[in-house]
């Protein structure tokens, strides 16, 4: 939910600076607009996500209506209908026969209604809860699947969708619970004020002054609760990122053998320390509202109507001892009712404040959609061709820096080009716009000379095999993180197979003990295989093999693998994407001993491409790609030396 004043803005940045209608209303009205829609839209929040809930188990919510129209029929029931009717002084000329008819008739209404009540808690809710959370975390996970990958960037939108996705399962359940809860004590309220009335109107006065400060009360107390809720989020979200890490596997090695756990620990220690600091912040107000609440709502309305109640039987016998009884459990019950009625309706504007966040964020429109039809993908591609094309990323816009400037350059089919060039220089921000993971900032990426925006994008996206510097194993099968897909006919299997052969890992991976079916990561299974970095990358380039695209994009293909395994994996490359392979070939790497493998070599340095040509070409020109060769080939060079001490012995020595 977007909170008055600056968290509108906050909330908008949340969502990759996107500013919305609100955010311009905050701006343009100091807020005060914005604060009287958020209060009138707290119900239809509720109303948007009890929709949702409609949509993935409908039966539930009408169930859910039952259940509390059942539980507040038999209070009101119990406590007003059944009393006045044993107590009331309207009908004391009944038998016994007829009272004790009218018990057994209410006793098997209680037990009917019991029996409903428990099959519904101990029988349906445990077997529909799991079937609609997953529901509900694969709606959060197609959407977050679709999200622009700037989001993922933007420290705040981490903030907003880990609260929607944290709190998504806890606040269905509520909003399933509460929603009925407002209706069903609403009617039971009224039918049993009208009671009250109808004995006395002063009672029935009494009757609403708990519920007038309950629902002033917490109104107050949810929107602080709220308050520091959403302050805590970043440290809470700093303390889950040392748990995650003190758990994964990848960062075992590290933590034991460096001393960054207590670099993990002082982020930690801090986090807790802010929460903490958010506690106090808040703790003195939130006491005194509860103790305000507790003290006033309550004890001293309680007493006070039980004190008139017995005044009017006692003293001024405006009422008989049977009214008195009735007057007495229908104050109780209706206290409780309309307690349980504001009750609800805090708790409706709380989830409203969490459904709010959930709605934006699953109302969020990527730039990017993953859904873009646009044109069909052509079948034969030519070129691919970045036009004049410079980038900034969003968290750039304020310094007005630039990832990549103005760069120009065609990949043909046939042809392997190795983009060069020191670490930054913007070489995997340009394979994030080739891929469409970014849109230029200005310029166009044609692909045959048409703009790649104009195409399907899922379409597009499969035109291309990639293997990122940065790629992930998944706790699957050897062959399912080949293809990352099911593993659903033999002629995947033969294709993984085959590319595995072609990146060096098929013989390796046939000695674990299940071979090419053995689960990698020992997340779920102690038997998995945990790889090398070697292996782990031989396995991440047969990705780009398997899928056996026209254009192929590889990110530090070989940079764990020892010298011998990376010439040879850069054999196979060539081979593979070689120019009778027709495929557009773009791969970056450090080594420029690769680059002279290649039919074009472009550098990039500081986001402009400096340099433009065969490894002949621009070793020729002696500029800077000849230059940083030269410097690379030099530390490669070995230096024969007497072992000192040990005659004939004469190891190498790699000079620096």
């Amino acid at each position: 939910m977007i909170a008055p004043g600056s968290q509108v803005c906050y909330i908008d940045k949340g969502l990759c600076g996107r500013r919305g209608e609100l955010g311009s209303l905050d701006s343009a009205m100091g807020g005060i607009h914005v604060k009287k829609q958020i209060k009138m839209r707290t119900f239809s929040d509720n109303l948007y996500f009890l929709k949702i809930l409609w949509k993935f188990n409908s039966r539930w919510v009408i169930l859910g209506f039952l259940d509390h129209f059942v539980a507040f029929g038999e209070w009101t029931f119990e406590t007003v209908i059944f009393m006045r009717y044993l107590f009331g002084a309207e009908d004391m000329d009944r038998s016994f026969s007829q009272t004790a008819g009218f018990v057994v008739v209410s006793l098997l209404v209680f037990f009917c209604a019991s029996v409903f009540r428990i099959w519904l808690q101990e029988r349906y809710v445990p077997k529909a809860a799991p079937e609609l959370n997953e529901k509900l975390n694969r709606m959060l996970f197609d959407k977050a699947a679709g999200v622009d990958i700037a989001c993922y960037e933007d420290e705040a939108f981490y903030d907003t969708y880990t609260k929607a996705a944290s709190q998504a399962v806890e606040r269905a359940r509520s909003v399933l619970t509460d929603t009925p809860r407002v209706f069903a004590s609403f009617f039971a309220s009224a039918f049993v004020v009208g009671t009250l009335f109808s004995i006395n109107w002063v009672a029935g006065f009494f009757a609403f002054l708990p519920m007038i400060g309950n629902f002033l009360f917490s109104r107050i107390i949810n929107r602080v609760e709220y308050e520091r809720t959403l302050e805590g989020t970043p440290q809470v979200r700093r303390m889950n990122y040392v748990n995650r890490v003190l758990y994964l596997p990848r960062y075992a090695k590290e933590i034991r053998m460096t001393g960054i756990k207590n670099v993990l620990d002082d982020t930690y220690e801090t986090a807790y320390q802010g929460l903490q600091g958010i506690t106090r912040k808040y703790w003195k107000k939130l006491f005194c509202l509860g103790l305000s609440r507790g003290v006033l709502c309550f004890p001293l309305v309680f007493e006070g109507m039980w004190l008139f109640a017995a005044y009017c039987a006692m003293v001024t016998k405006s009422i008989l001892v049977g009214e008195f009884v009735v007057l007495f459990n229908a104050i109780v019950s209706t206290t409780w009712m309309l307690s349980d009625l504001t009750n609800s309706i805090s708790s409706t504007y709380q989830n409203g404040l969490y459904v709010q966040k959930l709605k934006e964020f699953l109302a969020y429109e990527s730039k990017i959609p993953e859904d873009w039809q646009g044109l069909p993908a052509p079948e034969k591609v030519e070129t691919l061709e970045l036009r004049d094309v410079s980038f900034r990323y969003p968290a750039q816009e304020k310094d007005g820096a630039y990832a990549l400037s103005h760069v120009s350059c065609t990949f043909y089919a046939g042809r392997r080009t190795a983009l060069v060039g020191h670490n930054g220089s913007g070489k995997s921000t340009l394979i994030k716009l080739l891929l469409r993971l970014y849109d230029p900032t200005e310029g166009s990426i044609l692909l045959n000379g048409t703009d790649i925006r104009k195409f399907n994008l899922q379409q597009y996206r499969g035109l291309i095999g990639t293997t990122f510097q940065d790629f992930e194993l998944f706790s699957m099968s050897v062959l399912e993180n080949v293809i990352l897909e099911r593993l659903e006919t033999q002629e995947q299997r033969r294709a993984a197979m085959e590319a595995l052969r072609r990146s060096g890992a098929l013989e390796e991976m046939e000695k674990l003990e299940k071979g090419v079916d053995t689960i990698l990561t020992r997340e779920f299974d102690q038997q998995g295989a945990v790889l090398s970095g070697g292996q782990a990358q031989k396995v991440a380039v047969a990705r780009s093999f398997a899928k056996n695209a026209p254009i192929v994009f590889l990110d530090e293909p070989s940079s764990a693998l020892d010298p011998v395994a990376e010439y040879r994996m850069y054999e196979t490359i060539m081979e593979v994407c070689g120019g009778e392979q027709d495929r557009i070939a773009v791969i970056i790497s450090h080594r420029l001993s690769s680059a002279a493998m290649a039919d074009t070599v472009c550098l990039l340095q500081e986001g402009k491409l400096k340099e433009q040509g065969t490894h002949l070409e621009l070793m020729e020109q002696g500029g800077i790609y000849a230059d940083m060769f030269r410097k690379q080939a030099e530390s490669y060079l070995q230096d024969v030396e007497p072992f000192p001490g040990k005659e004939g012995l004469c190891p190498n020595r790699i000079s620096q």
